[in-house]
């Protein structure tokens, strides 16, 4: 059904991790064998990569109560600004941009326009941020303006 938008049923505030990635957009959390909680989910069906997260184990966002990287007083760090560089570079996703965005709007508006800008416009299926197509229809994203 072209036109149609997927909402992102999961918590708004749980969805989003600290560091600003959406969860509901990567390949382990859309599996359907085995999906990933998500970021501030349980430990259950994640890769060490996701559970060793220097920036979901930053011991000063923990210390500091913080939710969101913005809110830390060392924003942007080097350990956030590789993962901005890394995203940016191969899955057109900025999470220094996300985290703007979030602060500015909140996480409830920042999730809803997600939802939209991440949905395919051929099928409404949710867009993986890490594949360059839609997995439902097969419809070529990758040079989709993010």
């Amino acid at each position: 059904m072209p036109g149609k938008v997927v909402q992102i049923l999961a918590e708004d505030a749980l969805i989003i991790a600290p560091c600003g990635i959406n969860c509901s957009l990567c390949r382990a959390y859309m599996r359907e064998r085995q999906p990933c909680p998500a970021c501030r989910g349980g430990v259950d069906n994640k890769s060490k990569a996701c559970l060793a997260c220097a920036i979901k184990n930053c011991a000063v966002l923990a210390a500091g109560g913080h939710r969101f990287c913005f809110s830390c007083e060392k924003f942007p760090c080097a350990k956030l600004l590789h993962l901005d560089h890394r995203y940016r570079t191969k899955y057109s996703v900025s999470v220094i941009e996300n985290l703007q965005r979030i602060k500015a709007v909140g996480v409830e508006q920042f999730v809803a326009e997600d939802t939209t800008k991440w949905s395919c416009p051929q099928c409404g299926s949710r867009l993986c941020m890490h594949k360059p197509q839609c997995v439902n229809c097969g419809y070529a994203w990758q040079a989709r303006q993010f």
